[in-house]
């Protein structure tokens, strides 16, 4: 029982581990590649030299998130929307300009796009259901669980409200020009990022654990 304990644990670790380091490495990834600026967006990494980082790193946590079993059927059904539509958004990328080349070649790349955003868009959310509904169930009696549920509220809430101000610039394409010129959608996106990464850092005991 121990044993699966700690797996769960490390798992859950990796899984923050992971979603914090994400945006760093696309763009220490693309670096090294010795091409610059930053991108638009977290998605725009695929078509550069950083993709195969993209799309590893998506693989594997999404993975996790798969293998996660959770406390309960609702839980797991959760984490198994979130892993999958993970894989979906490395496996269907978004819109390229430079190179037409991409898993399925037999989908249009408008297709590919489509289905690329809508998986974007459910993981984005599940990582904030998660964060704000699933983590905080449990006991919440002792003063380290109500302190982790604050946390998690505060990740659930900053994942929903980040969402939001992304889809407004999505809708306004005019708003959405300007602020690519300073990267505001791959900042915004990282925030979802680093907010489910804590999330799951805390769950994993490597945060807030208690004494």
């Amino acid at each position: 029982m121990n044993n699966i304990i700690i797996s769960y644990l490390t798992m859950r670790k990796a899984i923050g581990f992971l979603a914090l380091v994400f945006p760093f490495a696309l763009i220490f990834g693309k670096m090294l590649g010795g091409v610059l600026p930053m991108e638009v967006s977290i998605s725009a990494y695929y078509w550069t030299t950083a993709g195969d980082i993209f799309v590893s790193l998506l693989a594997v946590i999404g993975i996790f998130l798969i293998s996660y079993k959770g406390y309960d059927l609702r839980d797991k059904i959760i984490t198994s929307i979130a892993g999958v539509s993970m894989l979906l958004v490395a496996l269907f990328p978004c819109f390229g300009t430079d190179s037409p080349n991409y898993i399925f070649m037999f989908l249009s790349p408008k297709a590919t796009g489509i289905i690329h955003y809508a998986a974007a868009i459910l993981t984005f959310s599940f990582m904030g259901v998660m964060s704000f509904f699933q983590f905080t169930k449990g006991n919440s009696g002792t003063e380290g669980k109500k302190k982790r549920n604050k946390v998690y509220k505060i990740c659930g809430i900053v994942i929903g409200s980040t969402i939001l101000i992304m889809l407004i610039t999505i809708l306004f394409p005019s708003l959405r020009k300007a602020t690519d010129t300073f990267r505001l959608f791959f900042w915004l996106e990282s925030i979802v990022v680093w907010a489910f990464g804590i999330s799951w850092l805390i769950k994993g005991e490597t945060l807030l654990k208690d004494k």
